[in-house]
């Protein structure tokens, strides 16, 4: 008799709870805030995930044309570099290269002023000042960071944050026949930003730090440049 009392108890429990359960599901549309954010949601919104990289770069070769604008180094000139190299992808997260560089300089205010002076003899005084005028280097890469970039919805661009170093020689030359540095070592680093746009298209964005020794007055004077570089390039 107690069990079925029991029985009885509970089955009468279980259907309250199951009434409870019914009004508060029932009750969900009083609550206007959380139909509103049921009513915000869009289920068309589609998410592009892409897991693997689409652009293989392991071993590949890589050809990029560059720009580059020079800063700080000395204040007399204004320098620009137009150069052309090659990168060997060993593997998406190492790469080697080399690069050339052709440098074009103007003076600035400052330099073309220090040009005009005269000396006490009334002689016109050149600007005692090396210019960079071409530059070779081996180049090392490390890419740890790789991400992608969703266009609008339409495309995915891959890239990756790398880190750069380089070791090489600079010439340098003077004019108005006066004595130049002449060739002299160089080496820099930088971090840059490669993006992958397709099976063959590269693009490329650098910051770097470069320094070599030059002449001024026929002393050595240890110039450290700020160089921004932007890259196109074509993988092979």
């Amino acid at each position: 008799m107690k069990k079925f009392i029991l029985i009885i108890i509970a089955t009468v429990l279980a259907v309250q709870a199951n009434a409870d359960v019914l009004t508060d599901f029932d009750g969900l549309g009083d609550n206007k805030e959380l139909m509103d954010k049921a009513k915000a949601l869009n289920p068309e919104v589609k998410v592009n995930v892409v897991q693997d990289r689409t652009i293989n770069r392991r071993n590949r070769f890589e050809i990029p044309l560059e720009f580059q604008k020079v800063t700080g180094g000395d204040s007399y000139i204004s320098t620009y570099g137009y150069g052309a190299g090659v990168n060997y992808h060993i593997t998406p997260r190492w790469s080697v290269g080399a690069k050339y560089t052709y440098y074009t300089n103007e003076l600035t205010d400052e330099g073309k002023n220090l040009a005009n002076s005269t000396n006490s003899n009334g002689e016109a005084t050149p600007a005692d000042i090396d210019s960079p005028k071409s530059s070779y280097m081996g180049l090392v890469n490390w890419y740890p960071i790789y991400g992608k970039v969703n266009w609008f919805n339409r495309s995915i661009t891959h890239f990756d944050m790398y880190a750069t170093a380089g070791y090489g020689n600079i010439t340098l030359f003077k004019g108005g026949g006066l004595q130049s540095k002449g060739t002299t070592q160089t080496w820099m680093a930088g971090l840059g930003v490669g993006l992958w746009f397709s099976q063959h298209l590269t693009g490329r964005a650098e910051v770097r730090y470069q320094s070599y020794q030059a002449l001024r007055n026929n002393q050595d004077n240890t110039i450290n440049t700020v160089i921004a570089s932007f890259q196109v390039g074509y993988l092979l």
